[in-house]
C-alpha cells in the first residue's frame, strides 16, 4: 500500500493514499497498526464515510497536511497540524448538499487499539478510574454498563460535561502510550466512547460531537482541536500534560489562596454525610445529639451533609421536598430552631436539593406547566429517567436553559437555605450527570449540541451565589471541572475500592485515581467517599487515610447512634486522621497534591474488597499494599512535601528517590523535601 507519511522525527501518521484512512502511527521505532476509518457523518438518511466517498485529495505544508473527500451529497475535510512537540492537533469540517442535514459527527475514530503487554485505559469519569487489560477485562466481555456509570454494551461511553469529568484520556502500555483530548474552552457537548473491536481484539476510541441545531444545519466546523500524543510514562504523566492546559481556562481564573472562601468552610475539620442512611437524618433529636457527641469525641469542627432534613421521603417529589402535611405541622418553624441549635453548637449544616428533577406527580406539575420546561429528545418525547423508577416515581430531567427552571432552583436555595438558617447549599446531580441534549425549540438555547448547558447552568449558579451569599457553601456532586468556577466545594463518592462500581464489571481490574486533586488541587476542594463505621476497621482506616493524604477534606459516612457508641476504634482512626488535616490545614486548603510517588516500603499488607455488577454476581478480591500511603505535596509558595501514613502496629521504613524514611506505628508523617 502507498502511503501519505506526515509527522516528525518522534511521531508519524500514516493516511492510505488511494481512500485516506489512518492506516498507523511509527513512534519511535514501534509501528502501530490502526486502519481506522477516522470520521463519519450522521445524516437524515443514514451515515456517510470514508467508504462513501468518490473523491479524494490531499494537501501539505508548513507543518499542516489538509485531507479532502468529496461525493454528490458531501465534502468533508480533515485538517491536521503538527505541533512540534509531539502533539497533532485535528479538526473535521463537513458540506452536506441535496437536502442533506448534519445530526452527528464521530471524529476522530482511532480503531485497533491495543498492547502485547500489559496495558492500562484511563478513564475520567468522576475522580479518575484505570482499567488494566481494558480489552480483555472489559470491554470483550459484553457486559451492560449501568447507567450509573456510563453505558455502552462491549463498550463504554459517556458524556462530558458532567459524567465525564474531564475531557482527556489515556492508553498506554510499558512502552508507550495515546495521550488523548479534546482541547475545548468553551465545553461543548460531546461523548467519549470506548468500543470492542472484535475483528482486531482491541479497542476503538470515538469522540461523538454534536452541532448546534442538529437535524437542521447542512454543516459543521469543529470548533476545538483533537490533539493526540503519543509519549512514554503512565496515567500522571497524562494529568500533567492535561493540567498544565487546563488550569489555563476560563474556570480556573483564580486560585484557592486568591479566592474568598466561606469561613465555615475553612474552619471545617470533617464533613459527616448520611448518603447512604437518609432515615436516620429524619430522626433530628439523634441525628443532633450524636453529632455532638461526635464533635466532642474528635475535638473537631463538624459539618454536615444533611439528608433527610425535609421529612419525606428521599427522591419523591421533587422539588417541592416539603409535603403541605409537614408545613402545617409547623415543620418549617421547627426546622429553624433545630437549625439555631446546630448554630449554638458550632455545627454547620448544609441540606440535600436535586438541582434536576421535577416529579411529574406533584401538584405542581400541572399549576406551573412544568411540562413545557422539561428536556426533550429528537421525537418530542421526555426522556425516561433512569433514578428509581421501581419506586414508582415519575421524574423528569429539567432543562437548565429555561426560566422556570433557573428561577425555581432559586427559590428553593432562598426558602430553605436561608430563610430557616442553613449554611449553604448542596444542588445534586450538577457536576455529576451527563449532559443531556434538548430539542425544544421554544427553549432559549440552539436545538441539539453546544455550550449551552455548561452556559445555563452557570447562569443558575451566578443568581444562586447571590441569593446566599459568598459566606454561605455551595457545593455539588462529583467534580466536573467546568464548574471550579461557581462551587465551594465537590462531593466525591466512588474512591473507596469496595464502593467502585467499575470493579464490578471489570473483575477487580479497576482502581481509582485521584485526577480532580491532582489537576484542580490548588483551585477547588473536595470532599466526600463512603468512609462508613460498618465497615471493617483495616478497610476504614485505608479508605479515610488515602482519601485525606489525597486531598479531600476528611469525611465520613453515617454513624448512626449504634455504630457512634460501638465504634471507639473508628473513632480513634478518625481523630488521628482529623488531627493531622487541622495540623496542616493551610497546606490541604491551598496546596495541592502534586503526585502519587513511586517509591518501595518494607512490608506490604492485603486487604480483601467486595465488589459486584449491577448489585448481582457479587464477589470478594485482594489487593496488596504498601504499609505506608504516601502523596507528594506542594504549597501554595512552592514548597515540596512528603505526606505518608503507617498502617502497621511496627515502625515502617520506605525509600523514596534513594533516600529512607521511617514512619511511626499508626501515625503520619509530614516530611519536608
Amino acid at each position: 500500500m502507498e502511503y501519505i507519511i506526515f509527522g516528525n522525527e518522534q511521531t508519524k501518521v500514516y493516511f492510505g493514499k488511494e481512500k485516506g484512512f489512518l492506516e498507523k502511527i511509527e513512534y519511535k521505532s514501534r509501528s502501530i497498526d490502526l486502519h481506522s476509518k477516522l470520521w463519519s457523518v450522521q445524516t437524515k438518511e443514514g451515515e456517510l464515510g470514508i467508504a462513501d466517498m468518490t473523491r479524494f485529495r490531499y494537501e501539505t505544508y508548513d507543518g499542516v497536511i489538509e485531507l479532502f473527500w468529496e461525493n454528490d451529497i458531501a465534502k468533508v475535510g480533515v485538517t491536521v497540524k503538527n505541533g512540534g512537540d509531539g502533539k497533532f492537533r485535528w479538526r473535521i469540517n463537513a458540506d452536506l448538499f441535496g437536502g442533506e442535514v448534519v445530526r452527528r459527527v464521530k471524529f476522530p475514530i482511532l480503531q485497533g487499539m491495543n498492547f502485547d503487554t500489559e496495558n492500562y485505559l484511563l478513564i475520567t469519569w468522576q475522580n479518575g478510574r484505570i482499567l488494566r487489560n481494558p480489552v480483555d477485562t472489559f470491554l470483550c466481555k459484553g457486559l451492560e454498563v449501568p447507567f450509573w456509570v456510563g453505558y455502552g454494551t462491549h463498550a463504554y461511553k459517556n458524556e462530558y460535561p458532567a459524567a465525564m469529568s474531564f475531557q482527556y484520556g489515556a492508553f498506554y502500555g510499558q512502552d508507550y502510550g495515546y495521550y488523548f483530548v479534546t482541547e475545548d474552552p468553551d465545553v461543548y457537548i460531546k461523548t467519549f466512547e470506548y468500543e470492542y473491536n472484535k475483528e482486531m481484539h482491541a479497542m476503538d476510541l470515538t469522540i461523538v460531537n454534536y452541532p448546534e441545531n442538529m437535524g437542521k444545519t447542512t454543516s459543521y466546523c469543529m470548533p476545538y482541536d483533537f490533539v493526540l500524543k503519543m509519549y512514554e510514562g503512565d496515567w500522571q504523566t497524562a494529568t500533567n500534560y492535561y493540567r498544565d492546559w487546563a488550569i489555563g481556562q476560563k474556570w480556573c481564573k483564580k486560585k484557592l489562596s486568591e479566592k474568598k472562601l466561606p469561613e465555615k468552610l475553612v474552619k471545617t475539620d470533617l464533613w459527616r454525610i448520611n448518603h447512604t442512611n437518609y432515615e436516620f437524618g429524619t430522626d433530628t433529636q439523634a441525628y443532633f445529639d450524636s453529632s455532638v457527641k461526635l464533635r466532642d469525641e474528635l475535638d473537631c469542627n463538624l459539618a454536615l451533609h444533611w439528608y433527610g432534613w425535609n421529612m419525606g421521603v428521599h427522591d419523591k417529589d421533587y422539588p417541592e421536598y416539603v409535603s403541605d402535611e409537614m408545613k402545617a405541622k409547623g415543620w418549617m418553624e421547627e426546622l429553624t430552631n433545630w437549625n439555631k441549635k446546630f448554630d449554638d453548637e458550632g455545627i454547620v449544616k448544609i441540606p440535600y436539593h436535586n438541582a434536576r428533577l421535577w416529579e411529574k406527580k406533584t401538584k405542581t406539575w400541572e399549576t406551573m406547566n412544568v411540562e413545557a420546561s422539561v428536556i426533550k429528545d429528537e421525537t418530542g418525547n421526555f426522556p425516561d429517567e433512569p433514578w428509581m423508577p421501581w419506586m414508582g416515581y415519575e421524574l423528569k430531567p429539567m432543562c437548565p436553559a429555561t426560566a422556570l427552571w433557573q428561577n425555581r432552583v432559586a427559590d428553593l436555595c432562598r426558602e430553605y437555605c436561608t430563610e430557616v438558617g442553613f449554611d449553604g447549599v448542596y444542588l445534586d446531580q450538577i457536576a455529576s450527570y451527563n449532559a443531556t441534549l434538548c430539542f425544544d425549540e421554544t427553549h432559549p438555547h440552539p436545538a441539539g449540541g453546544g455550550t449551552w448547558w455548561n452556559d445555563t447552568y452557570h447562569s443558575m449558579l451566578g443568581h444562586v451565589r447571590d441569593i446566599v451569599g459568598e459566606e454561605s457553601i455551595v457545593t455539588t456532586e462529583s467534580c466536573c471541572e467546568t464548574y471550579v468556577d461557581v462551587f465551594d466545594l465537590f462531593l466525591v463518592l466512588d474512591t473507596c475500592f469496595q464502593y467502585t462500581a467499575f470493579n464490578g464489571m471489570a473483575n477487580g481490574n479497576a482502581i481509582s485515581v485521584p485526577l480532580f486533586n491532582l489537576i484542580y488541587g490548588d483551585y477547588a476542594l473536595a470532599y466526600g467517599s463512603i468512609c462508613k463505621f460498618s465497615d471493617r476497621p483495616d478497610r476504614f482506616e485505608y479508605n479515610l487515610v488515602r482519601n485525606t493524604i489525597w486531598g479531600f477534606i476528611p469525611s465520613i459516612e453515617g454513624v448512626d447512634t449504634d455504630e457512634l457508641a460501638n465504634g471507639a476504634e473508628y473513632l480513634k482512626i478518625t481523630k488521628r486522621v482529623v488531627d493531622f488535616y487541622k495540623e496542616n490545614k493551610d497546606l490541604f486548603l491551598y496546596g495541592r497534591l502534586a503526585e502519587i510517588p513511586q517509591y518501595t516500603c518494607s512490608k506490604t499488607m492485603e486487604l480483601d474488597w467486595d465488589a459486584s455488577h449491577e448489585g448481582k454476581n457479587r464477589f470478594t478480591y485482594t489487593k496488596s499494599f504498601p504499609t505506608i500511603s504516601a502523596a507528594r505535596w506542594e504549597s501554595a509558595a512552592g514548597e515540596q512535601y512528603l505526606f505518608a501514613y503507617n498502617y502497621s502496629d511496627d515502625a515502617q521504613t520506605m525509600e523514596l528517590d534513594g533516600k529512607m524514611y521511617e514512619v511511626e506505628a499508626k501515625s503520619f508523617a509530614k516530611i519536608a523535601l
